[in-house]
């Protein structure tokens, strides 16, 4: 097992590999997991600890624990957006987040620039870890996982239709359509499972089809990464109060990975 912590350009990014075994050929990755911010943008930062935590993906890296080969980020998203592209990855007015005042003033350019320079950094170490998975690979599939909010209207007001907010989304985002039947599969795999009296919704592109990462990954390793973007509903937690039913969220975790691990040797077809 290797474990590489890595503190980018001034602890601006943290962020931790963890490869333990180099022989299977998947990277769970867990990028907007983290609740971590800086301290020179806390001064600057315009929404409470308790609105960013709502806005993040909590637990998320609970999701890629059944995987040997992990990255994970502790650094929040207020701070560097990780899934975006460069000239996006920093918020700094409310259209750039879901309307939330994200700045109590603009931050300094010099700060601008360290920040661009960290998600740099990051996406280094991220083609580095890939580049060392695929020394043992033909082929290597990321899984980037996330989780989204359903309950907008309020702690008490009923969830978001079901109709566009399945309990799993599946992004295929510049995917090549000729993996489109693998990822069919999968999707069959993890659709109409049940968890406790809930029968899993599982299908792809539905409001997620993935972000700047998985774009990144299939450009930079053509014919060489499946990126694919995991959106887990909160169902496994409270988006509200924060508090996670852990089994709930082990059982959704690990509904995946069998389908996963089940759908892996069919790749070979492709």
């Amino acid at each position: 097992m290797q474990r590489m912590d890595r503190q980018l350009e001034n602890c601006l990014i943290k962020s931790c590999v963890e490869l333990t075994d180099e022989q299977e050929p998947i990277l769970a990755s867990a990028i907007h997991a983290g609740h971590w911010m800086p301290s020179v943008l806390l001064s600057s930062c315009g929404i409470s600890e308790a609105d960013r935590l709502r806005e993040e993906d909590p637990f998320t890296e609970n999701f890629a624990a059944p995987y040997a080969n992990q990255l994970l980020v502790q650094t929040s998203r207020f701070a560097v957006d990780l899934n975006r592209k460069r000239k996006d990855a920093v918020y700094q007015k409310p259209e750039d987040c879901w309307g939330l005042p994200v700045r109590k003033k603009p931050l300094s350019e010099d700060l601008l620039r360290q920040l661009y320079e960290a998600y740099d950094g990051w996406y280094g170490l991220a083609e580095y870890t890939v580049r060392r998975l695929l020394l043992h690979h033909p082929l290597l599939l990321v899984l980037d996982l996330h989780s989204y909010n359903h309950r907008r209207n309020g702690a008490n007001a009923a969830p978001a239709p079901q109709k566009n907010n399945p309990d799993i989304i599946i992004g295929r985002s510049n995917l090549p359509q000729k993996y489109y039947p693998w990822v069919e599969a999968l999707r069959e795999k993890i659709d109409g499972k049940q968890i406790r009296e809930r029968v899993i919704d599982c299908r792809c592109d539905v409001k997620f089809p993935g972000g700047n990462f998985v774009r990144h990954l299939h450009n930079t390793f053509p014919n060489r990464v499946i990126a694919l973007a995991i959106e887990f509903k909160k169902i496994f937690m409270d988006e509200w109060t924060g508090e996670l039913d852990v089994s709930y969220q082990t059982a959704l975790a690990d509904l995946l990975a069998e389908a996963v691990r089940f759908c892996l040797p069919l790749l070979s077809k492709f």
